[in-house]
């Protein structure tokens, strides 16, 4: 069995927002084999920043289940991988429904392409994002887990987040960006996302595997 990784690795000064409430990733070592006879890493980041993470309703609702509080099995599931390019930075919705998904118990994740600007410059602002159609496709599936390799799934310059909060609010939980969904598109896979159990945290760094 091969098992894919998805995970974006977490590398030291890495800073897709350049704002300064979310500082660029710091991953050092402490220690040393020579001096110490040991070595280990301090790592400082925004959860959001430089890496694939998991992210629950509560990073816009408080009242929502933070992700130490998700079940364990929500974040296993039977994925379909599907891939889309965008007409500018929108995704365009699939021509139909896809006939044996199952709502609110199966993942979707959207390989678009875009890993190949992966912390270039305009790897943010430039994201590809979710038309209203896309949307629209993807509410009437409701997705248990939805992923994609982008890293907004609305417009970047909209703080508003309106995709966000409608799913969001129907009980989904996303996670991005990811790397590697290409040679799975049109394939349906079991995906297994763990991300660190930070208390009270709406979203931590996660490893995203498939097989």
């Amino acid at each position: 069995m091969r098992v894919h990784d998805l995970t974006i690795p977490i590398v030291d000064g890495v800073d897709w927002y350049g704002e300064t409430d979310c500082p660029p990733v710091s991953l050092r070592p402490v220690g040393g084999i020579a001096e110490q006879g040991w070595v280990s890493h301090h790592l400082a980041l925004m959860v959001l920043n430089g890496t694939t993470y998991a992210e629950t309703a509560a990073h816009l609702y408080p009242d929502a289940p933070t992700l130490d509080q998700l079940p364990p099995e929500r974040l296993l599931a039977r994925a379909h991988v599907i891939a889309l390019r965008p007409a500018g930075q929108e995704l365009p919705a699939p021509d139909g429904d896809l006939p044996d998904f199952a709502p609110d118990r199966d993942a979707l994740l959207i390989a678009s392409g875009w890993e190949s600007h992966l912390h270039a410059p305009d790897y943010y602002p430039a994201s590809p994002y979710f038309s209203p159609a896309l949307q629209a496709w993807l509410l009437r599936h409701r997705p248990a887990l939805l992923g994609g390799d982008m890293p907004s799934f609305d417009p970047p310059q909209d703080a508003a987040m309106p995709f966000l909060r409608e799913y969001f609010r129907a009980g989904g939980t996303i996670v991005c960006p990811l790397v590697g969904l290409q040679p799975l598109a049109g394939r349906q896979v079991t995906l297994c996302v763990a991300p660190l159990r930070l208390f009270g945290a709406s979203a931590a760094p996660a490893r995203v595997l498939a097989w």
